[in-house]
């Protein structure tokens, strides 16, 4: 059965690649509002220009719903359609990757899902609901996903998406009363669980081999890709982004907070901008030095990395605008 449903999976790949060159732009720009590099831009504009409180909420989200997609992925192990297939290949930007499930669907569905929760307007869900058709679409059109690995994503989402919602009011208490030493802790604890849960995944079992089938179409399909289906780097990042984040909100929550909606548009502007050149000095060039690889020194370095990442977006960034009057404090209330 399972052959059968990758066979008309990647029947309409072929189908959707057919229609013309001219679809693949349409299709790169639905891609593009799945990436996790989207969100990440995404995410600093909700707290330094919008509305911070649902701008650290759409990160939380998006980190832990990118850290359970990996666990998915590496749990399941199942192919990707250029995998089977290699002529569905190279029009795109290849993910190392297991397939199942699309981490595109989930994620959109999760962090738009969780956006069309907090707004409420129905032209905002119909938004949505195209969005996200569209981008779990695009994956199978580059024949980086089966359709099954698109509806797995959407399953998963929304099964992540209802758990947050019902389960964020009590977390939210929990954190209330507690010390900034505590809270910090407790996001530690967190971030160091979903590593160590990848890490059992990796590990068991202990002999598995990718299937020689895979790596052979997948090196015809980009032979300058190879693939890389279990790495841990991919949880630590989220794990310790997710710690970064945690802790610089906490942080500045104790400091007063910070409005992010208030201010000129110029100030917004120098907010956005001296946001990401911090971001970018911290990820890119921290990147350039520290190693990367599959190893205690550059899995213990990228945890730093991606921890400060996060601290100057929800912590640093936002005191240093309240700091040089480019933002406020929040107001009682």
């Amino acid at each position: 059965m399972l052959e059968t449903l990758y066979q008309s999976s990647i029947d309409l790949t072929l189908w959707l690649q057919s229609l013309g060159g001219w679809l693949t732009p349409v299709m790169q720009l639905f891609t593009f509002f799945g990436n996790e590099e989207f969100y990440l831009f995404v995410m600093p504009l909700f707290i330094w220009v919008i509305d911070y409180r649902l701008g650290f909420r759409l990160g939380v989200m998006l980190l832990l719903t990118s850290g359970i997609n990996n666990l998915a992925k590496m749990l399941f192990r199942m192919p990707r359609p250029y995998w089977v297939e290699p002529s569905l290949g190279g029009i795109t930007e290849p993910a190392g990757g297991y397939g199942l499930p699309s981490g595109h669907a989930q994620n959109s569905l999760s962090i738009f899902g969780l956006l069309a929760a907090q707004v409420r307007r129905r032209w905002v869900t119909a938004v949505v609901v195209f969005t996200v058709l569209m981008i779990g679409l695009s994956r199978i059109y580059f024949g980086e996903h089966f359709a099954l690995d698109v509806a797995a994503g959407w399953i998963l989402a929304g099964l992540v998406l209802a758990v947050f919602l019902a389960l964020e009011p009590r977390v939210t208490g929990w954190f209330h009363d507690r010390s900034f030493a505590a809270k910090s802790g407790a996001l530690l604890g967190v971030s160091l669980v979903m590593i160590l849960l990848a890490a059992l995944v990796i590990a068991i079992p202990a002999d598995y081999q990718v299937p020689a089938e895979w790596v052979a179409n997948a090196a015809q399909a980009y032979p300058e890709t190879p693939i890389e289906p279990l790495k841990l780097s991919d949880m630590i990042t989220s794990a310790a982004t997710l710690f970064g984040v945690g802790v610089g909100y906490f942080w500045i929550t104790g400091k007063g907070g910070f409005r992010a909606d208030q201010g000129p548009w110029w100030q917004r502007l120098a907010r956005f901008v001296i946001g990401l050149a911090g971001v970018a000095l911290l990820w890119i060039g921290l990147g350039e030095v520290f190693p990367d690889g599959e190893h205690l020194l550059s899995w213990t370095l990228r945890f730093i990395r991606y921890g400060l990442v996060g601290l100057w977006i929800a912590g640093i960034s936002p005191w240093l605008f309240i700091r040089f009057r480019l933002g406020e404090r929040m107001t009682a209330g």
